[in-house]
């Protein structure tokens, strides 16, 4: 019995030893792990736009790191979810590094249910939770949160006082791409009168550069008569990846 119960004595001893040695190389390990981060990006897509917020993994340790898995969730500030985007690294052994890119699209249709992202600069919320495993045992999470400027493609869209001759009007507009992409397209716009008469159509080309104001001047053929000193205009922006419309009064 004595030998057995002194084996069992050592067996134990020695899983103490074990474990000890692992949290001390574990927790080593851990603060040998360099995490870094590049500056978020946004690039224009087909049918929407990526944000891109590049990272480096440095394993320095003694153990493996695997199944990597970031999720990002993008809310506005109504708390409407937008986007989820998911990024998977299956492994990043012990003195390697890693550098990738955690993608997170954004659909210009999800943006456009909520209108006033087009019209008034706002933020959105990033929820990220990370997980892994590591030393392929030990499972790892965390999550954290940021805000997110936006900038609205058609920031303070304004009328000017409008201009009239013998059978037409100039219609003067503005607004401040905030967005950080360039708007090109058409502008289409109807010009109501106070007693909603329609009063003149027009159209014209659309050119406006991020992170730039717009000013332009519309000349339309117009029914004079009717013309009053204050109304509306509706305006209908008709882009590649979008349209939209606004109504914007003038006096």
């Amino acid at each position: 019995m004595k030998p057995a119960i002194r084996a069992l004595g050592i067996a134990t001893i020695m899983i103490w030893i074990i474990l000890i040695v692992f949290l001390v190389t574990a927790l080593y390990s851990v603060m040998k792990l360099g995490i870094g981060f590049g500056e978020p990006q946004f690039f224009p897509s087909s049918t929407g736009v990526v944000l891109s917020l590049p990272f480096s993994l440095n394993n320095s340790g003694y153990y493996d790191i695997s199944k990597l898995n970031i999720t990002t969730s993008i809310t506005d500030s109504n708390g409407t979810t937008l986007s989820t985007s998911d990024t998977f690294v299956p492994l990043v052994s012990k003195g390697s590094n890693v550098e990738a890119a955690h993608n997170i699209t954004i659909e210009l249709s999800d943006v456009m249910e909520s209108i006033g992202l087009l019209f008034n600069d706002s933020f959105f919320m990033f929820d990220t939770f990370v997980s892994l495993n590591f030393a392929h045992l030990v499972p790892v999470q965390l999550s954290m949160n940021m805000t997110v400027p936006w900038g609205a493609p058609f920031h303070d869209l304004s009328v000017g006082e409008i201009q009239s001759n013998n059978d037409s009007i100039v219609v003067p507009l503005s607004f401040e791409n905030h967005s950080f992409f360039d708007i090109t397209g058409t502008i289409e716009l109807e010009v109501y009168n106070d007693v909603n008469e329609l009063v003149a159509t027009g159209e014209s080309s659309l050119d406006a550069p991020s992170q730039q104001p717009y000013e332009g001047q519309i000349d339309m053929p117009a029914d004079i008569s009717k013309l009053t000193e204050s109304g509306r205009v509706h305006f209908i922006f008709v882009t590649p990846i979008f349209a939209v419309e606004q109504w914007v009064p003038y006096d």
